[in-house]
């Protein structure tokens, strides 16, 4: 199970692309989103679509392996998030 977050103050709506799952994320109210995702561990590739547009990366992510327009990828199992991986 993963936890997502990502600010977008302004959209109306945001959802969490899992390969071909998405889920709603929920607002809290200052900007922020923010969804608990069954299944998405360590490794997982993951992306935000805002108001039913096109998936994008994670703005914060520091890990993502096919390049900066590419999904973003939640740190490996045993690793601390932040600074480049690999």
């Amino acid at each position: 199970m993963g936890e997502f977050r990502v600010w977008a103050p302004a959209a109306g709506r945001v959802e969490l692309v899992l390969a071909a799952r998405r889920l709603p994320l929920v607002a809290n109210g200052d900007g922020w989103w923010r969804a608990v995702a069954e299944g998405a561990g360590p490794g997982s590739d993951s992306r935000f679509a805002l108001d039913g547009g096109e998936p994008l990366p994670d703005p914060r992510s520091p890990w993502q392996p096919a390049g900066v327009d590419g999904p973003s990828r939640t740190a490996p199992a045993g690793r601390a998030s932040g600074g480049p991986i690999g």
